[in-house]
């Protein structure tokens, strides 16, 4: 398990705007169009994928870290966590949503928010309550000796 200190807030701000993004996506794509929908969660999956290869790339946590936190706007809270596997969540979260994004796209709508409302959901309980589902899983198909060895805990 990493022992590396992180930025808590900058996680937090940047898991609660890719949220806020997918269901205003949801909100305004029932009432306006489809395709302002597809454009926000187009845009979160986007902002999860590339910016977990190129941290300029995260806007978010750019944002906080080059405005909000050297204006006091928010305090940076750092925390020893173990980041790996919410760097996978990360890029499942990312491809998930670019996959909802081109299913509402091509008219599966009910299929497309389904997947994003799950991943948000997901996302939402880790901002939250620091609840990493898929740290969970992961956790959980290690003790039963059903992870691959490339994801294993060292």
């Amino acid at each position: 398990m990493s022992a590396q200190t992180y930025d808590v807030t900058a996680r937090k701000g940047h898991q609660a705007t890719m949220a806020v993004l997918v269901l205003l996506g949801f909100v305004l794509g029932g009432l306006v169009t489809d395709w302002i929908g597809v454009a926000l969660v187009g845009v979160a999956g986007l902002i999860m994928l590339a910016g977990r290869f190129w941290w300029p790339a995260d806007v978010v946590r750019q944002f906080i870290w080059r405005v909000a936190e050297p204006r006091g706007l928010v305090k940076r809270r750092d925390r020893v966590e173990d980041h790996e596997t919410r760097r996978v969540a990360r890029i499942m979260g990312g491809v998930a949503w670019l996959l909802a994004a081109a299913l509402i796209a091509l008219g599966a709508g009910i299929a497309g928010w389904v997947i994003a409302l799950l991943v948000t959901v997901m996302i939402v309980l880790d901002a939250s309550f620091d609840f990493c589902a898929l740290c969970f899983v992961f956790l959980h198909l290690e003790r039963r000796g059903l992870l691959p060895a490339a994801l294993r805990h060292q």
